[in-house]
């Protein structure tokens, strides 16, 4: 597979392309415009000398040929003399030659022409510009003629002037343009090896002394390098929680084996084996909690986007919580505001609207008081957990979101790390969690939009 192709030379390669097309739709453009100031010069030239030819007084009874200007002008200075590209007649009304020049004497007689048109002689192998004028009287008729190579040769003189320098000075302005693109592209150079040189950590945003054009890159870049580093942050505080927390229940495990070990009498061993399975369920529960929080973080949006069945969700996840709310004497309660089919409408991933329900539904469960109720609230606009426990303090609610965090004084055996999840679960559908304490006593905890 072809590797990308470079922008300095894809620039390079159009500048080549561009500017000698420029130049030569130029030059043809200034030839075109050369072209027709010569002609409307020289027709100009031509109207007026043959207009003066007719005031001129020639006999009729007799035929005068004009000697060759060079033979006028012999012992005097010649100039650039063209003598045969310029010829005049003059007749008279019939058609004898009453004067002539050069090649004149070969124009044809032409009683009914008349202004300017363009002639190929029978004898001559050149092309000619003549205008017929005649007397207002019909009593003479006047030809000049030059030829359309004077003119063409001027045109070509006038054109090469102009554009010759520029002829010469395109290689020039085309290596000018080589070093300029170079010397321009140089900041993205050092901006790729500043970046490769970078460690993998290092967080320092890149410099922005480069082009207007690449600040958007830059700012860019400086966004991402910010974002890496608190990921990067975010992750070494969750490895150090996670090994922190993992670390009493494991040690407690320990402590309970080896008591375990030691006791004689059956019944304490069957307490501590008890105690040991309640440890090991804990270390399972925050593992689990890990991996699915481990899961999320990388999301930006749920893997699904199926329109969310709150009836059949709510269903199998009341039916999943039903044993453990059994242990602890709490009924659960499911109360609708709406038909099903109008709570609160989303799409997602309903394998992870149902551990946010589930997560919210345990905390009701374990933290709500024994023999007490756990109600779910389904309405158009919310999904709302209550329980009758002993609630909150207010200026824990905000800190019981964070991660691993516990209020004090809290006896329950849990890991802190459940509404993190349903935070987490909630950002990702665009709903954000609202923990509010309720009169008489416990936690509302309610799930809308943002």
């Amino acid at each position: 597979m072809r590797g990308p192709r470079s922008l300095q030379a894809r620039l390079l390669l159009l500048l080549l392309l561009i500017v000698p097309a420029i130049w030569l739709v130029a030059s043809a453009t200034a030839a075109w415009l050369a072209h027709e100031e010569v002609d409307e010069l020289f027709d100009t030239q031509m109207g007026q000398f043959a207009r003066q030819l007719l005031l001129v007084e020639v006999s009729e009874n007799s035929l005068i040929e004009l000697p060759k200007l060079k033979h006028l002008l012999k012992h005097a200075d010649k100039g650039q003399l063209e003598n045969d590209d310029f010829g005049l007649a003059v007749w008279d009304r019939r058609g004898n030659l009453l004067l002539s020049d050069g090649r004149g004497r070969r124009f044809d007689f032409e009683p009914e022409r008349r202004g300017f048109y363009d002639y190929r002689g029978k004898d001559s192998d050149h092309n000619w510009r003549l205008i017929y004028l005649a007397a207002p009287d019909g009593s003479r008729l006047v030809a000049v003629g030059q030829k359309q190579g004077l003119r063409h040769e001027m045109v070509l003189k006038v054109v090469s002037a102009q554009l010759l320098p520029w002829l010469v000075g395109l290689p020039v302005m085309l290596l000018l343009i080589l070093l300029a693109v170079r010397r321009e592209l140089g900041p993205l150079k050092r901006l790729a090896a500043g970046i490769a040189q970078r460690a993998p950590d290092d967080s320092e945003p890149v410099s922005r002394e480069v082009p207007r054009e690449v600040l958007p890159l830059v700012d860019a870049l400086n966004a991402l390098f910010a974002r890496i580093a608190a990921t990067l942050e975010h992750e070494r505080r969750f490895t150090a929680d996670a090994a922190h927390e993992l670390r009493t229940p494991l040690a407690a495990l320990k402590v309970q084996a080896e008591v375990l070990e030691l006791l004689p009498d059956e019944g304490r061993r069957r307490h501590a084996m008890r105690q040991l399975m309640l440890g090991i369920d804990r270390a399972t529960r925050l593992v689990e909690q890990l991996l699915a929080l481990s899961r999320l973080d990388p999301l930006n949006a749920p893997r699904q986007g199926e329109p969310i069945a709150w009836a059949a969700l709510t269903e199998r996840v009341l039916a999943e919580m039903a044993a453990e709310a059994a242990l602890k004497g709490v009924r659960l309660e499911t109360e609708w505001r709406c038909v099903p089919e109008r709570v609160l409408p989303l799409n997602g991933d309903e394998t992870l609207v149902g551990l946010m329900l589930r997560n919210l539904l345990e905390n009701a469960v374990r933290y709500g008081a024994e023999g007490g109720e756990a109600r779910l609230v389904l309405t158009e606009d919310s999904v709302s957990v209550l329980d009758r426990g002993p609630g909150v303090a207010a200026e824990w609610l905000e800190r019981i979101r964070e991660r691993f965090f516990r209020p004090p004084g809290q006896d329950v055996v849990g890991s802190g790390l459940g509404l993190s999840i349903v935070e987490r679960v909630a950002e990702l559908h665009g709903l954000r969690l609202i923990l509010a304490k309720r009169d008489g006593g416990g936690l509302e905890a309610g799930l809308r939009r943002r």
